[in-house]
């Protein structure tokens, strides 16, 4: 089992949650363009703050409420950076070329920790401002930093989705997601030293 219903229900909800927000957000940026009235805008703002509110408890009550151990240790992982991502990280180039060999990575590897450190940033900044929107509605500097916030997260899905479900050496790795099992040979591949620990039994590192 790569990953449990906890952490697959807390990826989905907050992804989900997460498109709403930015689609919404930016028929909102695109109205005059798009010919969208005054009230079809209020309406917009409106489902723009109730996915506000539903990507601000949903995936965090989903975590807590679940299987917490094992939601915390996935996203523990996401922190733990060491040598070999880094080299991972210098490599990932050559080896799509295959020049190089990359060196074992654990369950998730060194590309997959940056996107979601990135995505964690970017959030953070665009709650924050967003909060700061919803009680000071003329602010133009939060208006700013809430955009580039929604432009920097551009390029992040797109390499998430393009991994996901374009990339053959990483598409396999959406089944993890969707039904918590993977295959165990492109495992051996990709997360050699996870699958290694988990045939051995051995609790994930803190």
């Amino acid at each position: 089992m790569r990953y449990g219903r906890t952490t697959r229900w807390f990826h989905w909800t907050f992804a989900l949650t997460f498109l709403c927000l930015a689609a919404t957000g930016a028929l909102l940026l695109g109205r005059s363009q798009l010919g969208i009235g005054s009230a079809g805008a209020e309406r917009l703002v409106a489902l723009h703050e109730l996915a506000a509110v539903v990507f601000l408890t949903a995936p965090w009550l989903i975590g807590l409420s679940g299987d917490r151990r094992a939601w915390l240790r996935d996203l523990a992982e996401v922190t733990r950076l060491g040598r070999d991502d880094l080299v991972w990280l210098v490599r990932q180039p050559f080896a799509l070329l295959g020049k190089v060999d990359l060196p074992a990575q654990d369950k998730l590897n060194a590309g997959q920790k940056l996107n979601a450190l990135a995505v964690a940033a970017i959030s953070g900044a665009m709650i924050a401002t967003g909060i700061y929107l919803w009680l000071e509605p003329a602010s133009f500097f939060a208006l700013i930093v809430h955009v580039a916030g929604f432009l920097l997260w551009l390029p992040a899905l797109a390499v998430h989705l393009f991994m996901a479900l374009v990339n053959p050496g990483t598409r396999p790795a959406l089944r993890g997601m969707l039904s918590g099992e993977v295959d165990r040979d492109w495992a051996a591949h990709h997360h050699a030293r996870w699958l290694e620990r988990i045939e051995r039994d051995e609790p994930p590192p803190r």
